[in-house]
């Protein structure tokens, strides 16, 4: 059974997989929802859009709708957004896994102990 979490300002991620292999999260954003200019330091990452419209920002900007998809290799600086009205669903897969930590610790995390859990988790925020 899948983990839910609400990340709050209309974002739920669920963790529907984490093995050491990879994670594989499914992310909700209601419309105004998104996660700012960061990159991964330790994971690949792809964002597959289930439903609805979604603005990925990888240096250029592109407008994902349902059954496309993008690659983000580490490193790359990225951010997404629903700038659309109606809500997002997407599948997030990161290679390797180990994610979900992050996310699990930021649920319930002052904006301090989010830093920190972004840190521990190899995001370069901004």
């Amino acid at each position: 059974m899948s983990q839910r979490i609400e990340l709050g300002g209309g974002t739920v991620v669920r963790i529907l997989s984490a093995t050491g292999a990879g994670t594989l999260l499914e992310l909700e954003l209601q419309p105004g929802a998104g996660a700012g200019a960061h990159k991964h330091t330790r994971e690949d990452e792809t964002i597959a859009v289930v439903s609805g419209t979604l603005l990925v920002d990888d240096g250029e900007r592109r407008i994902l709708r349902a059954g496309e998809a993008i690659f983000l290799a580490r490193g790359v600086r990225h951010s997404f957004a629903n700038e659309g009205d109606e809500p997002v669903r997407a599948h997030i897969s990161c290679t390797p896994g180990g994610l979900e930590r992050f996310f699990r610790e930021v649920a319930t995390a002052t904006e301090e102990e989010a830093l920190a859990a972004a840190e521990r988790a190899g995001l370069v925020l901004g």
